[in-house]
């Protein structure tokens, strides 16, 4: 805790503004810690001198954007300040004819998505909660959504990258060009580092043309067998999908009012074709005939249809405050065996007693499971059966050469199980990096894998 908050306090408004610096720090409570103060700084030059007052008073600081991706990770070892970003939402440059944009961090994404689809363009990133994700949280977190399979993550869209390191140094990484290969990339430290080596304040992204057509089709299936047998054949196929999910039947009934399936408790794939009108047309016939031919129920969908039904399929899990009950986890495994590892999660789920809704980027080999304790389960039960099944799918995901990781869970139980799993090999030099970066440990302590 810094000697005298008071004298930090009156440093930061004499920076920011009074009206901007509040010692109200319930509503940025990191699982559970509560910040002492929190500043909103207006330009990248108030973040810079905001970080430099925090480090003469040696001051620890969680930068928050839309405040989304604030659940995961471990929880902070020390939280003085929180930054908040919002009032950093600029156009800094767009140049539409090169498909680039440049932005302050506290942009929201889905505004972003506004603006450039004036020009016929789009960033196809789309994570939940794409109306409050900003552009510095989306990379700082790396967070990504269904169209992944296709187009991949922050890393592959991110050009150039403004920075404020701990001690409030500015530096820019990367540039506003396409075609920028000067120097070392700098832009990957920052990308999922979580705030843990300093505050990005500066995005810029190339952009894709909008596509001519656009398609989604459902195919609902009664049972686990006949899904996964379409999954298998789609991704043996021609067929190139711009995302491809894959729904247990308590995500695809949530998804009910939206999606209009003929029936509850199916197993639900779901493709998105983008392209030319004959691409897409072709594509949709092919994989209503799959879905006809193991028994299944197909439903299509087209451009502002389709786009309704990837907004809420991208949000079944949940978007908004997180449930203090509920554990989050996603899985990363080998493709081939990303619907068996939905099925494991189910079925481990069951045996605890918890309810589970569990989905899968199907082509990406993510699944992503969400626990709900059951109503006849104790308190020390519910932590337990939710300890149990985190811990065995941890273990069944290492044991194929995957992951599990945290996306959302209540600090106490995020004290039993570790949020980000056991470090790999690469440890020890993110540790030097961390230390060379920020070597009082100021910038959100703890949170990251390891204890960073």
């Amino acid at each position: 805790m810094p000697s005298d908050l008071a004298v930090l306090r009156e440093r930061l408004a004499a920076r920011v503004g009074e009206e901007n610096v509040t010692a109200d720090g319930a509503p940025y409570a990191v699982d559970g810690m509560v910040p002492a103060l929190v500043v909103r700084p207006g330009t990248q030059h108030e973040v810079s001198e905001v970080v430099a007052a925090c480090a003469e008073a040696r001051a620890a600081l969680v930068p928050w954007g839309g405040g989304t991706a604030m659940a995961m990770g471990n929880p902070p070892r020390r939280l003085d300040v929180v930054v908040r970003l919002e009032r950093l939402d600029r156009v800094v440059e767009f140049d539409p004819d090169n498909l680039c944009i440049t932005v302050e961090a506290g942009m929201p994404l889905g505004r972003l998505q506004a603006l450039v689809a004036e020009r016929r363009e789009r960033l196809p990133l789309d994570p939940p909660d794409a109306d409050r994700v900003t552009l510095g949280g989306l990379v700082a977190a790396n967070q990504s959504g269904p169209c992944r399979l296709l187009h991949g993550t922050a890393r592959d869209w991110v050009l150039g990258l403004r920075v404020v390191l701990p001690d409030g140094t500015r530096i820019h990484c990367g540039g506003r060009v396409i075609k920028n290969v000067s120097g070392y990339d700098m832009n990957k430290l920052f990308i999922q580092s979580f705030g843990t080596l300093g505050i990005i304040t500066e995005v810029t992204v190339k952009l894709l043309p909008m596509p001519v057509c656009r398609a989604t089709v459902l195919g609902a299936f009664t049972g686990f067998a006949e899904a996964a047998a379409v999954l298998e054949e789609v991704q043996a196929s021609f067929l190139l999908p711009e995302a491809l999910e894959l729904l247990d039947p308590a995500a695809a009934d949530l998804l009910q009012p939206v999606l209009g399936l003929a029936s509850r408790g199916t197993f639900t794939l779901v493709a998105g074709f983008s392209g030319s009108q004959s691409t897409v047309d072709r594509q949709v016939r092919d994989l209503e005939a799959m879905v006809a031919s193991r028994a299944g129920h197909a439903k299509t969908f087209r451009e502002a249809e389709s786009d309704q039904a990837w907004t809420a399929i991208t949000n079944v899990q949940g978007g908004g405050a997180p449930d203090p009950k509920r554990v989050v986890c996603q899985l990363a495994v080998p493709i081939a065996r990303t619907a068996s590892m939905l099925a494991s999660a189910r079925t481990r789920a069951a045996a605890q007693g918890l309810a589970a809704t569990v989905t899968a980027h199907a082509g990406s080999g993510l699944v992503c499971a969400a626990l709900l304790p059951g109503d006849d389960l104790t308190e020390a039960g519910a932590l337990a059966g939710l300890a149990a099944v985190t811990e065995a799918l941890r273990e069944e995901a290492v044991g194929v050469g995957g992951s599990l990781v945290l996306l959302q869970a209540p600090p106490r139980f995020k004290a039993r199980v570790e949020a980000w799993g056991k470090p790999g090999s690469s440890f020890a030099t993110m540790r030097r990096i961390k230390a060379e970066f920020d070597p009082q440990d100021l910038c959100s302590p703890g949170r990251f894998l390891g204890g960073m």
